[in-house]
C-alpha cells in the first residue's frame, strides 16, 4: 500500500514536470531581465554538470514493531504494547551527483549521499504486565536518487524550481540494545543488519548563477526512506527474539549545493558588474 502511494506521488510530480514544460519557456521570456545586458548567458544546448551537496536532515519514524518470536512470545502481535516515543538524531548530509541540463527549463541528475551515523531511541509500554522497553541503536544511512527538476523561470540570476526523485535507501543498524528494568533483562543485537528500500523524494528550491559555470543551490526536500531492521537480539542467557523494525522513516532535509557546468563561457551575472 505504501509503495503504491509513493509511486502515485512520484508519478504526479513527473506529470507536473512534463505538463509544465511547454509553458515554462514562454514565462521565462515574459519575466526576463530588464535589458539584454542583464540576461544570463544562454545554455548552449545540453550541458553536463557536477554537483556537491551538504545539508541537515530531520528524520522521523511512524512506528516500531516486533513480532517477538524465539523465547519471547508474540511481541506486538499480542496487542499489549503501546509505543510511547521515537527519536532519531539530527545529522549532516554529504552528497555528490552528476547531471544534465536538458534545456532551459528541464534538467536531470543522479545523486548519492551519506546521511550520517545517527542515534535511534524509542520506548514502549506493556499495559498488561506494566513494564517498559527502552530501545537504542546506531543507524548508518545512505541514499541514491534519480531526480528530475523543472526550472520555473530566471530572474537576475535566480532560478526557482521544483522536482522529484526515485531511488534506493539503505540503513545499517548497529549496537542495538533493548533494556527492560522491571524484568531485569537486557537484549542486544547479535550482529549489524542492513536493510535496503525503495525511496522517493520531492524538492522545492532556488538556484543562483554565481558565474556562467557555477550555480549555488538551496533546497528543501521531503524524502520517504522506508524501514530499518535490527535482526535477532539475545540476552546472553539463552533468551532471544527476532528483533525490532523501525517503520516508515521519512525526512525533512535542507540542502546546499554547488553545481559546476561544463562548456559555459561569457560574462559574469549582473550582480558582479
Amino acid at each position: 500500500m505504501r509503495f503504491s502511494r509513493a509511486c502515485a506521488a512520484v508519478g504526479a510530480a513527473v506529470g507536473i514536470v512534463v505538463l509544465a514544460g511547454p509553458a515554462v519557456p514562454a514565462r521565462a521570456a515574459d519575466l526576463g531581465y530588464g535589458s539584454i545586458k542583464d540576461a544570463p548567458v544562454p545554455v548552449a544546448g545540453r550541458t553536463w554538470y557536477l554537483k556537491g551537496t551538504v545539508g541537515v536532515k530531520n528524520e522521523d519514524a511512524s512506528s516500531i514493531w516486533t513480532s517477538g518470536g524465539g523465547t519471547e512470545g508474540p511481541g506486538y502481535e499480542s496487542g499489549n504494547f503501546i509505543v510511547e516515543s521515537i527519536d532519531i538524531e539530527r545529522k549532516a548530509i554529504f552528497g555528490v551527483g552528476v547531471g544534465l541540463e536538458y534545456n532551459r527549463w528541464l534538467r536531470f541528475d543522479v545523486t548519492g549521499e551519506y546521511r550520517g551515523n545517527q542515534r535511534f531511541k524509542a520506548r514502549d509500554y506493556n499495559h498488561v504486565d506494566g513494564y517498559n522497553n527502552d530501545y537504542s541503536a546506531d543507524l548508518d544511512g545512505w541514499l541514491g536518487l534519480f531526480n528530475a527538476y523543472v526550472d520555473l523561470y530566471r530572474w537576475r540570476g535566480f532560478t526557482p524550481y521544483v522536482g522529484g526523485g526515485i531511488g534506493i535507501s539503505a540503513f545499517e543498524v548497529e549496537n542495538f540494545k533493548d533494556v527492560n528494568v522491571v524484568k531485569v533483562a537486557t537484549f542486544t543485537g547479535d550482529a549489524s543488519k542492513t536493510t535496503t528500500n525503495f525511496a522517493w523524494a520531492l524538492y522545492a528550491g532556488v538556484g543562483y548563477d554565481v558565474t556562467p559555470n557555477l550555480a549555488l543551490d538551496v533546497a528543501y526536500r521531503y524524502a520517504d526512506l522506508g524501514d530499518a531492521k535490527t535482526g535477532r537480539a539475545s540476552d546472553g542467557l539463552g533468551g532471544w527474539y527476532t528483533g525490532l523494525e523501525i517503520q516508515d522513516i521519512t525526512s525533512h532535509d535542507v540542502l546546499v549545493s554547488l553545481r559546476y557546468r561544463f562548456g559555459q563561457s561569457g560574462a559574469s551575472p549582473v550582480a558582479f558588474k
